[in-house]
Parts: C-alpha cells; sequence; structure tokens
C-alpha cells in the first residue's frame, strides 16, 4: 500500500445536521477530492456510532424510545448465530448492508456519486465504521455485560464490523478508484487499564481481521481514535491510515518514533486532526494551526522521520467527529479545516 495525499481534507464521520442532503452537497463541494458520508445521530437515534452499525446482528436489540442498544442471549440466539457464521465463512457480504434508516447520508453520499458522470468523479471517498474493539467494549447483553466478556457476543461484534467495514468498501469501490474505510477506536484511550480486560493480541487480532476485509475489497483501511492510547498497538497492525488528535493528543503518538517511521516507510498515511472540536474554533484560526502542524512536523522530523515523506503521506481531518456541536460551529471547523489545508499546501509548496 501507497499512497500520497498531500495533506488533503476530509473529516470523521458525524454531524450535527438533521437536513441530510443540504449537507452531503455542502461535503462535496468543500472536500472535492475526499468527500466523506456524515453520520447524523440528530436525524435519528439508528445513526448514533453504535447502533448504526448492529443491523442485521444476531441478538441485537434496538430500543428507539429508551434510545439503548443491547444483545439477548439464551435458546433464540442460537438460530441467529447459525445463520450468521454461515454468512460470515460464505462471505456473504451482501447480508451486511447498512440501511437507508440507519444511514441517510450515506445513501445520498451513494447517489450523489452514481449521478456524477465517472470521469467528474472524485479520485478517494471516505467512510467509517464503529471498530471491533469499541463496539464489543461498549454495546453490553441483557445483562449489562460488555460484549467482550461473552465468547459468542464478542465474536459477534469482531466479525459483524469486519464485514459490515467489508461492504461499505465495496459500494465506495464501485463508486470511487480509491476508498478509505476508517475504524472509529474511541475505547482504545481505555486500553491497558484496569477496566479492560482483553488481550493485547486479541485487540490487534480484531482490528486486523476488520482492516484485512477492507483490503479485500482493494480499499484502504485506517483507524480513529481521538486521545492517547497505546500506540505500538496501532502500529503493530496492517492499518494503512492513523487519524489522531493532532491538536490535543500529538506527544502521546510521538512518544513511538521507531514504530512511526516503520510505518512510513512502509506507505502509512497520518490523518492529522489539527482542527480541534471540543470547543469553538474561531474563524481566523487556520494560520495558527498550520504552525502547529509545521511544528509538530519538525519534532517527528528531530526523532528520524522524513519530513517530505511525512507531508505527501498526510491527511488532515477535525481532532474528532461533530456530532455534538452546533451546526454553526460545525459548519465553521469544516471553513477553517480546508483552510488550514489550503495554506499548508501554499507554505510547503504540495502540488
Amino acid at each position: 500500500m501507497s499512497a500520497e495525499f498531500l495533506a488533503v481534507p476530509t473529516v470523521v464521520g458525524s454531524f450535527p445536521h438533521a437536513a441530510a442532503a443540504a449537507l452531503v452537497d455542502r461535503i462535496f463541494a468543500r472536500l472535492p477530492e475526499m468527500p466523506a458520508w456524515p453520520q447524523l445521530p440528530a436525524r435519528d437515534f439508528r445513526e448514533s456510532m453504535y447502533v448504526q452499525y448492529s443491523e442485521g446482528l444476531p441478538g441485537a436489540t434496538v430500543d428507539a424510545e429508551r434510545q439503548r442498544i443491547t444483545f439477548q442471549g439464551g435458546e433464540a440466539l442460537a438460530g441467529e448465530l447459525e445463520a450468521f457464521y454461515a454468512a460470515v465463512v460464505g462471505e456473504d457480504v451482501e447480508r451486511f448492508a447498512i440501511g437507508r434508516d440507519y444511514a441517510l447520508g450515506m445513501h445520498l453520499f451513494f447517489e450523489r456519486l452514481r449521478a456524477t458522470p465517472a470521469a467528474a468523479r472524485p479520485r478517494w471517498a471516505k467512510g467509517q465504521v464503529t471498530g471491533p474493539f469499541s463496539f464489543a467494549m461498549t454495546v453490553t447483553d441483557e445483562n449489562k455485560r460488555a460484549l467482550a466478556y461473552t465468547p459468542e457476543l464478542y465474536e459477534v461484534a469482531v466479525q459483524g464490523m469486519a464485514l459490515k467495514a467489508r461492504w461499505l468498501a465495496r459500494r465506495l469501490r464501485e463508486l470511487c478508484d480509491g476508498a478509505l474505510v476508517v475504524l472509529d477506536e474511541p475505547y482504545l484511550c481505555s486500553f491497558g487499564s484496569a477496566f479492560v480486560n482483553v488481550p493485547r493480541e486479541d485487540v490487534i487480532g480484531a482490528i486486523d481481521g476488520a482492516a484485512s476485509a477492507v483490503h479485500a475489497e482493494g480499499a484502504l483501511a485506517g483507524l480513529h481514535c481521538c486521545g492517547n492510547t497505546d500506540w505500538s498497538l496501532v502500529l503493530a497492525t496492517g492499518i494503512d491510515v492513523i487519524n489522531f488528535d493532532a491538536h490535543d493528543y500529538f506527544q502521546g503518538l510521538s512518544l513511538y518514533p521507531a514504530e512511526l517511521r516503520a510505518f512510513i516507510e512502509r506507505g502509512g498515511v497520518l490523518s492529522w486532526g489539527i482542527v480541534p472540536t471540543t470547543r469553538p474554533v474561531e474563524e481566523d484560526a487556520a494560520p495558527a494551526l498550520v504552525a502547529k502542524l509545521e511544528d509538530e512536523l519538525g519534532q517527528l522530523a528531530a526523532k528520524g522521520l522524513d519530513r517530505e515523506r511525512l507531508l505527501r503521506q498526510m491527511l488532515l481531518t477535525p481532532s474528532c467527529g461533530m456530532g455534538s456541536q452546533s451546526v454553526a460551529d460545525a459548519e465553521r471547523v469544516l471553513d477553517v479545516l480546508v483552510e488550514v489545508s489550503a495554506e499548508l499546501r501554499r507554505r510547503e509548496r504540495l502540488a
């Protein structure tokens, strides 16, 4: 795998908007090189990050009124598991489709691409799926026990997210030459704590399984974590793109220069979450954010990484999803992101 993005801007996933069609139009207008379909949790509870990818999984029960999702065990699960594993073994990718009710923004995104002549479509398109580790650690069974601690339900989480990611990669690759599917793994911030009793090799195996599923469709596999984690774990996987919070948590990633250098040398891409989403962003924030980026690039170069290669193998994003922001703040983040990309490219003379 090798891809040169030259500081292309894209987004993480979630938006606070409820008007899906207008937002999709805006994304294509502002992010023409790598548009990404928007998750819209404010539109429908089923678009929240854990519910959105539960559709059709054995045992999944969505309570829209109480806005919660649980997985049910017992005798009824056995029959569902048999059909589920038959689909997994038979690589029945279409069984893992994400429906329009669960992802309106995604389906409108696909429709927009189909309506665009092939020669005028963007070369790259991006989508996202909840990562298998975070899904297994966050979603619970009827006894409020995380799926990760019930073997058969853990496998449902791991295999289910991998096949959802593969289905998404297939749809994107049908419409664009290049596709990036990112695993959203916020729970990695808790890995290694007393609250997580999942072996390191199991976490690596789950991430690698999802990455391999994406690779099977000819797409790149990314991983997003918006806080500190054991980045050596992520860098030990087959992930192609690492999306991290470069605004508030750069130092955590910089602690692994040898692993980062190996990642970059094999063609890995760093996706710098440089525009903060935890606080309102000033309209004139772009110059300061570019200066911050250049300082961080300098720090990695001082640790032995090739600065020019870091620039070539670079994407830019907000630090996290924007679903919890106001619409006005999210719009400002998007505008500042585009300005940061343009200014960095100008300063660094990126073609």
